[in-house]
Parts: C-alpha cells; structure tokens; sequence
C-alpha cells in the first residue's frame, strides 16, 4: 500500500467514526442514513439512487 493510499484509508477511516457519532436525525439532515455511512464517504454513493423518508 502506497503512501497516499495509506493516507486515503486512514482520513476515510476517520470521516466514517465521525458519521457514526452523529444521530440519525443529523444523518437524514445531510442526506444519508446509517446503512450509507461507509458508501457516502467511499464516494460509491449515488444520491439520485436513494430517497430517505
């Protein structure tokens, strides 16, 4: 793993425990739910795919 890989995973790695800190309602706020953490911030998220309710 090069270095800017390891760089990538790691500042992933951090958005992704601060996502999950925050409560459901601030998630829906931003436009992802619980299950979309890792999605949204790997950037494999297509918000025209999904509609929160």
């Amino acid at each position: 793993m090069s270095g800017d890989a390891l760089a990538t995973y790691w500042v992933r790695r951090e958005a992704i425990k601060t996502l999950r800190q925050l409560d459901d309602r601030t998630l829906r706020d931003i436009g992802i739910s619980r299950c979309q953490i890792e999605t949204a911030v790997t950037g494999d998220f297509d918000i025209e795919l999904v509609r929160i309710r």
